[in-house]
């Protein structure tokens, strides 16, 4: 069946654009002791995104994200405030799922993942980081699933 639907060339630039802004996380995931597993967080917090992928079903990007994530990458560029640039790539992402109550939630997790969130935690222990990080990322991955889905829970 072939799909009468275009690909959306610019969300797709968009997203590119705040993963280029994002850059910096592979060189915190493989340098920062506090950072070292924040791409497993990532994975964990992306399922949503890549479920919704992968039913290859025609959907868009909501334009408000997408364009919160340009000025907020923007900002973040002119700042040099990495955290930004993060922010930018988590709303570009979240762009790709339906807006709603929970997707707030699952965009707050996704702290988890970033850099920021190893820096608030340096005093603990790297287990607790690693636990703390992964807790995090499936907490708002499970809301986003269980609690918006009263029919997934049995």
């Amino acid at each position: 069946m072939k799909n009468s639907r275009p690909l959306p060339l610019v969300e797709i630039a968009i997203l590119a654009f705040c993963v280029w802004l994002s850059r910096d996380l592979l060189n915190a995931w493989q340098h920062s002791p506090h950072d070292r597993f924040g791409w497993l967080a990532l994975l964990a917090w992306l399922t949503p995104f890549a479920v919704r992928l992968s039913r290859r079903e025609t959907f868009s990007a909501n334009a408000f994200f997408l364009g919160a994530a340009i000025v907020v990458g923007a900002l973040g560029e002119l700042s040099e405030f990495h955290f930004l640039g993060h922010a930018a790539l988590a709303l570009a992402l979240a762009a790709w799922l339906p807006a709603s109550l929970w997707l707030a939630v699952w965009l707050a997790a996704a702290l988890s993942w970033m850099p920021a969130f190893g820096w608030g935690m340096a005093r603990f222990p790297d287990g607790v980081i690693l636990f703390s990080r992964l807790a995090l990322a499936l907490a708002g991955v499970i809301y986003l699933w269980v609690v918006k889905n009263p029919a997934a829970k049995s």
